[in-house]
């Protein structure tokens, strides 16, 4: 769980030169573009600038970034940083997030002597933050992309009409406590986005619940966010959870589990609020609008039941 809020919670950004990226140095066919040496201290920032097709430029990352290939050597975290390994680097950029706290004085200085910029993200929590987060990324590397206006699309409100089947719960860990995803996260933001409503209305974005507050809340579907390997195979279209993926959800007689209504969404980085957000959303849609109605005869599996849901 510890990795999974330090994934969700950190990131990272780096500025560009002033000179034009299409510039050329003289007597070399190298451009300013590939002049660019980033150490990334953010994971959702470098899963922004991996989509904004800058992956080779950066050569630091964060001590539990999944985005970076892992061949790509760690250079400490928020609030620990190696400043030694830094410098061996030698970054033309670096990027952090700060969240709450105040900005490394020992990296400000450091930055000042050498000459490497510092582009400060701020936060990633929110999905306005992503937002903010992917506009100044594009808008300091690779201006006119179209990838924020990609996110905006992917997480815009949607009109649509939805069914009748009850609240939505997004877990991220199902033992020993249900820890779900709250009020204030992106992704509890994108069930709500997407035209859904959340089971979980109040408290903080990361909620560990035990079983009698998972029966209060009885959700119509279940979302299980549980990222597989980043060499791992998806799951399977008529994939059903196991009692183990379940965990303590598991014999409770929670409707959307004796309905079949438990989703799972697996992409690697699932849990981390960045670009990677595009895929979940599209990910999500299809899946939750593959339900039916808990008032139908036949759920999504085709098999009977006679579960009334909510009005």
């Amino acid at each position: 769980m510890r990795l999974a809020l330090t994934l969700i919670l950190t990131g990272l950004l780096a500025v560009l030169p002033s000179c034009s990226d299409d510039t050329k140095e003289p007597g070399t066919h190298e451009t300013r573009d590939n002049q660019r040496r980033i150490v990334s201290l953010s994971p959702a920032g470098s899963k922004i600038l991996i989509d904004l097709g800058l992956e080779e430029a950066i050569v630091g990352r964060h001590n539990f970034d999944r985005a970076v290939h892992a061949d790509v050597p760690p250079v400490g975290e928020q609030g620990a940083i190696d400043y030694e390994k830094l410098l061996s680097i030698e970054p033309t950029h670096v990027i952090v997030q700060t969240d709450s706290q105040s900005m490394p004085a020992r990296l400000t200085q450091i930055a000042g002597e050498t000459g490497f910029e510092i582009v400060n993200l701020t936060r990633t929590l929110t999905l306005d933050d992503v937002q903010q987060a992917t506009r100044q990324l594009e808008d300091r590397f690779a201006p006119g992309s179209g990838l924020a206006e990609q996110l905006s699309h992917a997480i815009e409100p949607r009109a649509d009409d939805r069914p009748s089947w009850g609240t939505v719960l997004i877990v991220m860990h199902t033992a020993p406590t249900v820890d779900a995803l709250g009020p204030g996260s992106a992704h509890q933001e994108l069930i709500e986005r997407l035209g859904y409503t959340p089971a979980v209305t109040e408290g903080l974005p990361y909620l560990p619940m035990d079983a009698e507050d998972v029966l209060a809340l009885d959700p119509g579907v279940i979302v299980l966010v549980l990222p597989r390997a980043e060499d791992g195979e998806p799951a399977p279209e008529d994939w059903q959870p196991t009692p183990k993926e379940l965990g303590s959800l598991a014999g409770l007689g929670l409707r959307a589990v004796e309905s079949g209504r438990v989703v799972l969404i697996d992409d690697p980085l699932a849990l981390l609020p960045s670009t990677s957000l595009i895929g979940v959303s599209a990910e999500l849609e299809r899946r939750l609008g593959a339900l039916g109605p808990l008032g139908s005869q036949h759920d999504d599996r085709g098999t009977d039941t006679t579960e009334a849901g909510p009005s």
